[in-house]
């Protein structure tokens, strides 16, 4: 390290400057305080870090038998920190190149739920009653889901301020995953303002209320947590007969991601609409939309058809 920074302050400075959840943040020391001590372990003197080192750390969680989203994690947040460091002209950026998980990318099968098909996400959204005032609530939370590809934790944070209005359409301000500061303005279709606002009116509310809330019996007005809605979810979809451990709440992200694909929206705007900081995760999308195409439509039947030798016909006996 070219500083006398103490490595304690340099991580206080790299969290304080760091656009994440208070969670997260917590996790980020425990995690980068775990490569401290691996280091010292090792005889390294954590300040004088080499690109080896993070190397060799990487290869000694993979043998410890940690997941790969695991070990990605954990190598990430390494190379958050060197990449701060270096920014900050406190050292060189030793983490460069270095791919943070086992593969460059992630099976689908290991890091994706399945998504519903067209005719299932009809089927979930007219299966909900909003004849009640959670069903009501439960149609919406599903409606932003499928429409908008909100994540759980996504949802639980819009309080009812944040609908809004741009050039006439509704908008949506998103609280992404992750992030403290920056919201993300979304338009959504017809469908959602006419859920709102069937749901608010029956509701006595402030603005400053939470959207989606309790409505049991001593917990009403609380706001719902990302797991209470994930279960709302799973429930609504056992009701009409799927309980695969592929689908979850999450699913319902992916069936907006894959209909959008198959609807032939551009990979730029899918990823804007999903709030992915880059195209490698949207692009899993396409891949999973072709897989699916593949497995539908095959071409195995046209190839089989034009090898195939042709059927002798016998001759009718006179």
């Amino acid at each position: 390290m070219r500083t006398t920074l103490k490595l304690t302050q340099i991580v206080d400075e790299w969290l304080a400057e760091t656009d994440i959840l208070p969670a997260t943040k917590a996790d980020y020391r425990r995690k980068i305080g775990l490569w401290f001590r691996w280091l010292s372990a090792e005889g390294c003197d954590p300040r004088y870090a080499e690109r080896r080192h993070i190397i060799d750390y990487k290869h000694y969680l993979q043998q410890s038998g940690k997941s790969v989203l695991t070990v990605c994690s954990y190598v990430t947040v390494v190379k958050l920190f060197y990449a701060y460091c270096a920014g900050q002209r406190y050292c060189d950026n030793i983490g460069t190149g270095i791919k943070s998980s086992i593969k460059s990318s992630i099976k689908h099968k290991e890091y994706y739920k399945s998504a519903l098909t067209r005719e299932e996400a009809a089927r979930l959204m007219d299966s909900i009653d909003t004849t009640t005032l959670v069903g009501k609530r439960d149609k919406l939370i599903v409606a932003l889901m499928l429409t908008n590809g909100l994540r759980a934790c996504e949802v639980a944070r819009i309080d009812i301020r944040d609908f809004d209005t741009y050039n006439g359409r509704t908008v949506i301000h998103i609280q992404r995953k992750g992030k403290v500061d920056k919201r993300d303005k979304v338009a959504v279709p017809e469908m959602i303002t006419e859920l709102f606002e069937d749901y608010i009116a029956c509701r006595d509310f402030d603005e400053d209320e939470p959207l989606v809330i309790s409505h049991a019996h001593g917990n009403r007005r609380q706001r719902l947590a990302k797991v209470t809605i994930s279960a709302i979810v799973k429930r609504r979809l056992r009701e009409i007969g799927i309980d695969r451990p592929d689908i979850t709440a999450h699913s319902l992200r992916h069936t907006c991601g894959s209909l959008m694909v198959d609807s032939g929206v551009d990979v730029e705007t899918i990823k804007d609409m999903l709030g992915h900081s880059d195209t490698q995760t949207t692009r899993i999308y396409i891949e999973m939309a072709q897989q699916r195409r593949l497995l539908e439509r095959s071409p195995s039947n046209l190839i089989a058809g034009l090898i195939a030798k042709p059927t002798k016909t016998r001759r009718k006996k006179r």
